[in-house]
């Protein structure tokens, strides 16, 4: 994240909460947004850490939305009433799965032949998984997505996520009579040498209803085993409601990992009101400085 102000909330002298305005990577390989982040507050601090929340939103440009993830912690819920309080919308919440090779019969997908990219190139994904990601359930994929044009956002996407170390894992689905079906792409998860990661997955919307997602998460599976992982890890929206299902037909646990977040967003108004009114309870002073602020966000 890159600071531009921290707003501290003082009672008599004494902070009681804090929160910082920059610019992040909300949306990976995108231009950064404006959010708030690194929010504290002191013990019964939270209608303080509404008003720091406050005063960082005010300070962002007019029009622009802000956004404000959450992840699991002791507090999240708290987090997210502060969030809710002061005017954000829950933009997108994902659960995180975990699946455990503990020796389970993996074995050969049904009806498919695979390809791995290391094979056959990156060409031969781009079309397929251009057109699985235009109909996604993915909310962040399916604002990134409509940013771009197709095959540049596939292209600079496996540029990305592809590397020739996972090429191997990415695997390309199609009928055994040569008609394309989707694809998957698992990677090592950054900074668990143990662990892969399902980076992306589609069926393409005409092959969908056959339940081919279930063997291409065998497919994954089988090659994280081939790959020496212990255990894979995926990250879905909860509203995509068949990836949810297939996940858990998979084995897949959503309860294995502390892994869940929330993001949220609000649209400023194009002129600002003259009041401060996000949130009605800021009963100390917001403190900040002026270009000082931002060296001051840790």
């Amino acid at each position: 994240m890159r600071p531009i102000a921290r707003f501290v909330v003082e009672r008599d002298g004494v902070e009681q909460a804090s929160a910082v305005l920059g610019r992040a990577e909300i949306f990976e390989r995108e231009p950064l947004e404006y959010a708030v982040a690194r929010l504290s507050w002191a013990e019964g601090g939270l209608g303080a850490a509404r008003a720091a929340v406050t005063a960082a939103v005010d300070a962002a440009p007019q029009g622009v939305s802000v956004y404000l993830p959450v992840a699991v912690s002791s507090d999240h819920a708290a987090r997210r009433d502060v969030a809710q309080a002061c005017g954000f919308e829950l933009f997108q919440e994902k659960e995180g799965f975990r699946w455990a090779d503990t020796g389970q019969a993996l074995p050969e997908p049904v009806g498919l032949r695979l390809e791995p990219m290391s094979r056959i190139g990156q060409e031969a994904f781009i079309s397929v998984i251009g057109r699985c990601v235009v109909q996604t359930l993915d909310r962040t994929d399916a604002l990134v997505f409509g940013r771009h044009q197709p095959q540049q956002w596939v292209t600079t996407f496996l540029d990305h996520h592809a590397s020739a170390a996972d090429a191997q894992s990415w695997l390309y689905a199609e009928t055994t009579g040569g008609v394309p079906v989707g694809f998957v792409g698992l990677a090592q998860r950054e900074g668990d040498p143990g662990v892969g990661m399902i980076v992306l997955i589609g069926v393409l919307p005409e092959q969908r209803g056959h339940r081919y997602v279930d063997q291409l998460l065998l497919a994954a599976y089988r090659a994280a085993r081939a790959r020496g992982f212990a255990a894979v890890q995926s990250l879905v929206d909860v509203d995509n409601h068949p990836m949810m299902a297939a996940m858990l037909r998979s084995g897949a646990d959503p309860n294995a990992d502390p892994w869940h977040k929330w993001l949220y967003t609000t649209s400023l108004p194009t002129a600002k009101p003259s009041s401060p009114a996000l949130c009605s309870e800021a009963s100390s002073p917001i403190t900040t400085g002026p270009a000082a602020s931002t060296s001051s966000a840790p």
